[in-house]
């Protein structure tokens, strides 16, 4: 997981958008609410915030479909079901970009992971859906800048299976910089990890292990022990250990 998530922040944000009837982004609090449920393995609260999130999308809200979608791929790539997200991860243009941009994103990272090493159609889609949601960030401060920088992360990291360094380095230098400067340190540490894969396989052993190891001290930091240890046995690698 590449953000770190409050529940304290979802349910301040719940009271906030109910408090002006902000259907949408009610949405979109109880699928945070919903999501950190099911990681906590609390079923009861997970079944209950996400038929609070069904219900309001059938009642009120039912352009606000993807919601609910999103949740659901959000979840089957934690289980790491990539083929199942492969199928429901599909781009419309009757979506927003945000939710474009996630989409193509996800389906990226299921390509990634199902056939390493082969382009993937969404590529071209997310590269150019990608820059128009860059420049939306300039006139419009709302927008979520970790939607931006998952996507570059994607893009990077599907570049660097395809052994186009260059590019990879180019997409992650990028999500590097959004991370850092919006403060999104968990995602920041895969970024530092993919460059080190990246500078790894380009023989710069030594860049390679100072990037490894500032993403071991942020992994750590954050309790990701998979990553934690992925990680440390990169650098025992690069070590010749």
């Amino acid at each position: 997981q590449r953000t770190t998530d409050s529940a304290a922040t979802y349910d301040s944000a719940l009271r906030q958008y109910r408090s002006f009837g902000d259907l949408r982004g009610e949405e979109f609090a109880l699928a945070g609410l919903a999501r950190l449920a099911y990681i906590s393995e609390d079923e009861k609260s997970y079944l209950y915030y996400r038929g609070e999130l069904v219900d309001l999308v059938a009642d009120a809200d039912p352009e606000g479909a993807f919601v609910p979608l999103l949740l659901d791929i959000h979840l089957l790539q934690d289980a790491g079901d990539y083929a199942r997200v492969k199928e429901l991860a599909v781009d419309s243009y009757d979506y927003p970009i945000s939710v474009r941009v996630q989409l193509l994103t996800q389906a990226l990272q299921a390509d990634s992971w199902l056939k390493p090493g082969f382009s993937s159609p969404a590529f071209d889609d997310l590269e150019r859906l990608s820059k128009r949601y860059r420049r939306g960030m300039k006139k419009d401060f709302a927008k979520d800048a970790s939607v931006l920088s998952a996507a570059l992360y994607a893009m990077a990291y599907h570049s660097f299976l395809l052994k186009d360094y260059r590019s990879a380095q180019e997409y992650v230098c990028e999500a590097e910089i959004l991370d850092e400067r919006y403060e999104n340190f968990p995602a920041l540490a895969y970024d530092l990890w993919l460059k080190g894969n990246i500078l790894a396989a380009d023989k710069n052993t030594d860049l390679a292990k100072s990037e490894y190891t500032r993403a071991k001290s942020i992994f750590s930091h954050f309790g990701n022990s998979e990553m934690l240890s992925k990680t440390e046995a990169a650098i025992r690698r690069l070590k010749g250990e």
